[in-house]
């Protein structure tokens, strides 16, 4: 016998998917390092003859933050603040407003949905002899969601001596847990009969304060100095303390302070909720057995998270220091959650010039660091992680003034801001964005109306993004200008579902990339090809018709408000679209083989059925051989079904001869 035969089955369709050669390299290349785009800078204020000058500027991580001026109202100088929030400056608004002194030493903080704390120094008593003017420390808070900030609120029960040493240092945590580190003169030897070690020397008490939330009194740790009978040095800006908050609540405070012999050191303590740690000392007495007998001073402080820090310090050259030049020393102070993390693990020389600017200092959660300073007339940047000893110095740009700030970026480089000079020789602020693979983009900021420039100050936040300020213009036209380092939106990951779905059920989910200001969009590209653009959720369903068998690569590219973009990895998606495929296969003698298969998920053998059209039929196998006893015209009947539930029933006839 013979046999002839016609299958009617629905043919499988697949699409062979058609690739634009940019999209297909951004899914062969890595995903895009994160780069920032750095701004022009806006006036936010003047020009005005009553501006004084940019005093900080602070980013909390979710891109809301503000930056500090002080200018006169009725003559005396009082403070305002332009927050920046949803990636746009809002109006100034008066700090201390009601308040009727003059302000002084003012500094800010951000914590996350536009709070921002100021603290700053004011007058309020004057005592009868002499006719001393005693200082208080006050706060204001501008809440999430206010216009204005709240009243004024006492940070120190007593005052702060005659004002001339707070120098306050303030740090939030993104919830708005706060901290500030001050300095109080609390016994002025300047005009006493006694003789302190060094002159000018006064006894100064190193304070911290815990903020507690507005209209809460704040919680004075006291005095955290090891011996505040020792006189001090004259307060300073290079020789303030400074603190920084970790993110559940603590706190890391690094300040200057004499030994016995007069030598000023730099010293650490923890910060608990309810307590102090050890004071710990940071910069040695000696070393290969010489003492130092140079001065240590302009201690900086970076605290991640977690609470591990990066302490640096300048040691001054001569005669007292075995190193000769000034130096700028580097130590660490291991996470809160290590075993080791109540002790230094100590300190190393970085960096040794003739004339050194004051150091600034960054870290990430992951413990790496940036370091920039001035020096010989230019600024220069190292880096360096907790496995890695720090980088050579590298020149950043000419310029390089007393101050340089530096803010980091989690996915490598970071923001760096100096004083420096125009192609036309004009005043400029220099902001420089490193990239994590070595490539740097650079820009000179100025005022409409140029003239000398103010000390620029950087916030920076834990996602790589900072604001810029600075005030700049000739005497009666100064303006405060600001600048955005904008981080692109950071690595995210795209989900698809675990083993195979039909196409009408193939959808791709994904995380909302940390993203600090501005609208992000999203595009999903499947096997290099864009299938879906403008999308502003974090899940789409992808159209089945251009699905076909098979593993596809998917991937989510989001666009941030500026253009910059970052893709995820690659995610696989395994797509059934057909159900199971039937085919018959004749031998002689009239014998015929069946086979039931499925290229994507797999047909299942209990769920098929098999009828010879002559009164035999088999179930649950997916391959029958049969032989038909004699001729004529048969119809093989087949029932199945693959494991995304696809069901297939096929008629197929036979013809036996």
């Amino acid at each position: 016998m013979s046999i002839c035969f016609s299958i009617r089955v629905k043919l499988a369709r697949s699409l062979a998917a058609a690739c634009c050669l940019v999209l297909w390299l951004a899914v062969l290349l890595p995903a895009p390092a994160a780069r920032a785009a750095l701004t022009p800078a806006s006036v936010i204020d003047g020009p005005s003859a009553t501006i004084l000058d940019v005093d900080g500027a602070a980013l909390a991580p979710d891109g809301s933050g503000g930056i500090l001026y002080r200018k006169l109202v009725g003559g005396e100088p009082h403070l305002f603040v332009a927050r920046f929030l949803g990636g746009s400056w809002q109006p100034p608004v008066q700090v201390d407003a009601g308040q009727p002194f003059a302000a002084s030493f003012p500094t800010i903080a951000a914590g996350d949905d536009g709070r921002l704390l100021v603290v700053w120094a004011e007058p309020w008593a004057e005592v009868a002899r002499g006719r001393e003017t005693l200082y208080q420390l006050l706060s204001s808070e501008l809440d999430p969601g206010a216009t204005q900030f709240g009243p004024a609120q006492q940070v120190d029960p007593t005052d702060v001596g005659d004002g001339t040493a707070a120098y306050p240092s303030l740090a939030m945590a993104p919830d708005g847990k706060a901290y500030v580190a001050y300095r109080v003169v609390t016994d002025s030897l300047l005009n006493s009969p006694i003789v302190p070690p060094r002159a000018g020397d006064e006894k100064i008490s190193v304070r911290v304060a815990r903020y507690n939330g507005q209209g809460v009194p704040w919680t004075s740790y006291g005095t955290i100095n090891n011996h505040p009978e020792i006189p001090m040095r004259h307060p300073s800006a290079t020789n303030a303390p400074v603190v920084g908050v970790t993110l559940n609540g603590n706190a890391v405070v690094v300040w200057q302070e004499p030994n016995s012999a007069g030598v000023a050191e730099i010293f650490a303590r923890r910060i608990f909720a309810g307590r102090l740690g050890n004071a710990l000392q940071v910069s040695p007495e000696s070393v290969g057995g010489r003492p130092i007998t140079a001065e240590a001073d302009a201690p900086a402080l970076a605290v991640n998270g977690f609470g591990e820090a990066r302490i640096a310090y300048r040691l001054a050259g001569g005669s007292g220091s075995p190193y000769g030049d000034e130096q700028i020393f580097l130590d660490s102070l291991p996470s809160e959650l290590d075993i080791k993390g109540a002790k230094l693990r100590g300190v190393s020389p970085v960096v040794g010039a003739p004339a050194l600017g004051p150091p600034s200092v960054a870290i990430d959660e992951e413990g790496n660091y940036r370091l920039a300073y001035g020096s010989g007339g230019a600024t220069r940047l190292l880096h360096g992680d907790d496995f890695h000893p720090s980088s050579a110095p590298a020149p950043l740009g000419p310029g390089g003034g007393a101050v340089v700030r530096t803010a980091i970026n989690p996915a490598g480089g970071g923001t760096t801001v100096w004083s420096g000079a125009g192609a036309a020789g004009l005043p400029v602020v220099d902001a420089r964005e490193d990239f994590a693979g070595g490539a740097w983009q650079q820009a000179e900021l100025s005022a409409p109306i140029s003239g000398p420039v103010g000390t620029p100050v950087l916030g920076g936040s834990s996602q790589g993004d900072a604001l810029i300020a600075f005030a700049q213009g000739p005497s009666g036209q100064q303006q405060v200008m600001a600048a955005v380092a904008k981080s692109p939106p950071a690595q995210f990951l795209a989900t698809t579902a675990i083993g195979w779905v039909t196409g009408g059920s193939a959808t791709v989910s994904w995380e909302a990339p940390a993203e600090a200001f501005g609208a992000t969009t999203y595009a999903v590209l499947v096997d290099g090809r864009v299938v879906l653009r403008g999308l502003t959720g974090l899940s789409a369903r992808l159209d089945a018709r251009g699905l076909g068998d098979g593993k596809h690569r998917v991937q989510v590219l989001a666009t941030d408000s500026l253009g910059q973009e970052t893709m995820t990895p690659v995610a696989t998606l395994k797509v059934d679209a057909n159900p199971p495929e039937v085919s018959v296969r004749r031998f002689g003698h009239g014998t015929v083989q069946v086979r039931v298969s499925d290229r994507a998920s797999g047909a299942i053998a209990r769920d098929t059925f098999i009828a010879f059209g002559d009164g035999t039929h088999v179930s649950d196998r997916l391959s029958a051989t049969h032989a038909y006893a004699r001729s004529g015209r048969y119809v093989i009947v087949v029932q199945s079904r693959d494991r995304v539930g696809h069901r297939r029933f096929a008629h197929i006839r036979v013809q036996v001869q």
